[in-house]
């Protein structure tokens, strides 16, 4: 890893919409109804202990409940909505950052502007589904 990646912000959230609106465009890939790519992860060769990617939620979309080893931080881009942690929700809009802690069962459900997000996790291992063009893997992570 001579050099390190980066993007523009703006760039991600207009990639990840587009994957959204088209069913998967760039690195985008349309998983479960919403659009998620993963940009930063030891599986690319471009970090080793963390992974950094989007998702675009369409207006009020509900995730699958799910619960996963890594620690994830969301930084929300557009849109707004809450996400379940462990039975306790949790509302955020745009511009907020929010925290979810590992190993807590959660749910994040779009409002009606949808959600654009960038998000963070660490250890490295879950975005392998994000990754395969289906979305394939274990639907728990």
């Amino acid at each position: 890893m001579a050099e390190a990646p980066s993007w523009m912000v703006s760039d991600l959230a207009e990639e990840i919409r587009r994957a959204l609106a088209e069913g998967g465009a760039g690195d985008g890939n349309l998983v479960e109804g919403r659009a998620t790519a993963v940009k930063a992860s030891p599986a690319l060769g471009n970090t080793s202990k963390m992974v950094m990617g989007t998702s675009c939620l369409p207006p009020n979309f509900s995730t699958v409940p799910h619960v996963h080893e890594a620690e994830e931080v969301s930084v929300v881009l557009s849109g707004g909505g809450w996400v379940d942690i462990d039975g306790t929700a949790n509302p955020f809009e745009e511009g907020m950052v929010f925290f979810v802690p590992s190993n807590l069962p959660h749910q994040t459900h779009s409002g009606p502007e949808g959600l654009t997000v960038l998000w963070f996790y660490a250890p490295p291992g879950s975005e392998a589904r994000w990754m395969a063009p289906d979305g394939g893997g274990d639907p728990r992570a």
